[in-house]
């Protein structure tokens, strides 16, 4: 059994922590850090409801200046929220690998779930006038007993700010000892913070480090990603006219590059023997996108291969990296016409 003793968390901590590859880089020094299936399934139903009032806004919007304007949606709403959800999942399986605790979705768990909602067992609230919240909890905790039963480390750490866990400390973990045969401490998120306050007070030595030789890789990142922005076609007479494959309408950054790249491969294989692939479909995550001509299928595979070697050769500079890839995709942002006065960029849209 590994020394390493496990780190699992529940939904609020990555609600609460909105730079969670940094605080797992951090984790995954003294710990082995697990995510449940449940909490990343919550997670993309989070984004899909605020997908939805997106919508309904726009909605909203359609009808109310219909006599002056035309609002037309390029994607369904079900297209998007498909979209997030592929893009998530991948997102979460690249940060975990298979530190992703699953949950088995049968009528077995199904009657563990209502048994232990009946008889008020924790995380399900004991109090007679309770109601039966606590059942994404109780999903939760099941899969953390089903899964250290027989895997993962003798040891676990359990960060969570929910009441039903909460509460009722004692029993669970006394719970989980009897079933796992292991052990399990039930902490508030806090104790993230209280484990970055003892780093911090151990002494360091700062060691030099002779920086890689990023010359072959920076012209690479600047020719595969700028050719994600053009292509070619020639006329009658067989003069090449070279044209945008898409322009911006507001400007993307590391952390929008960062989801673009996580969900490509699974759009590779959507669109796997077609020759061209929308634009939107590369590289729109919310409507910024206009003028949609298509990009070569070989150029976007090319991206993903590059994606995939600087991951595995410079996973240290990432985050470099989609800030160099925001940079040349915002080459495209042509600034929309604004015949209205300036209005000040911090109000709300």
């Amino acid at each position: 059994m590994a020394d390493k003793k496990a780190f699992v968390f529940d939904t609020n901590f990555i609600i609460q922590n909105k730079e969670l590859d940094e605080a797992l880089n951090k984790l995954k020094e003294k710990f082995t850090v697990y995510i449940t299936q449940v909490s990343i399934d919550e997670r993309i139903a989070q984004e899909c409801r605020d997908v939805q009032k997106d919508f309904d806004e726009a909605e909203l919007c359609k009808t109310k200046f219909i006599h002056f304007a035309t609002i037309e949606f390029k994607k369904s709403f079900e297209e998007e929220c498909e979209f997030y959800q592929t893009g998530m999942q991948a997102k979460y399986e690249e940060y975990f690998g298979d530190k992703v605790i699953p949950l088995k979705k049968d009528g077995e768990v199904l009657s563990t779930v209502i048994d232990r909602a009946n008889k008020r067992i924790p995380p399900f609230s004991s109090a007679k006038d309770a109601s039966d919240k606590g059942f994404k909890d109780c999903l939760l905790w099941i899969s953390l007993l089903e899964y250290f039963k027989s895997n993962g480390e003798s040891e676990v750490v359990f960060v969570t700010d929910d009441g039903g866990f909460k509460n009722n400390v004692a029993f669970l973990c006394e719970e989980f000892n009897k079933i796992t045969e292991k052990t399990i401490v039930i902490k508030p998120n806090s104790y993230y913070n209280e484990l970055l306050e003892l780093e911090k007070s151990e002494p360091t030595v700062k060691i030099s480090e002779v920086l890689p030789d990023f010359s072959k890789i920076r012209e690479e990142i600047e020719e595969v990603i700028d050719a994600l922005r053009w292509n070619v076609n020639e006329d009658y007479f067989g003069n090449e006219n070279w044209y945008n494959t898409f322009v911006l309408q507001k400007e993307v950054d590391s952390s929008y590059m960062e989801i673009v790249f996580s969900g490509l491969k699974s759009t590779i294989n959507d669109h796997i023997f077609e020759c061209s692939i929308p634009a939107f479909r590369v590289l729109d995550l919310d409507g910024r996108l206009a003028d949609d001509k298509g990009i070569p299928m070989k150029n976007v595979e090319a991206t993903l291969r590059l994606y995939e070697d600087v991951l595995k050769k410079y996973p240290d500079y990432i985050e470099q990296f989609y800030n160099a890839t925001a940079v040349i995709i915002n080459r495209s942002y042509k600034a929309p016409i604004n015949t209205f006065e300036d209005v000040d960029d911090d109000l709300p849209f």
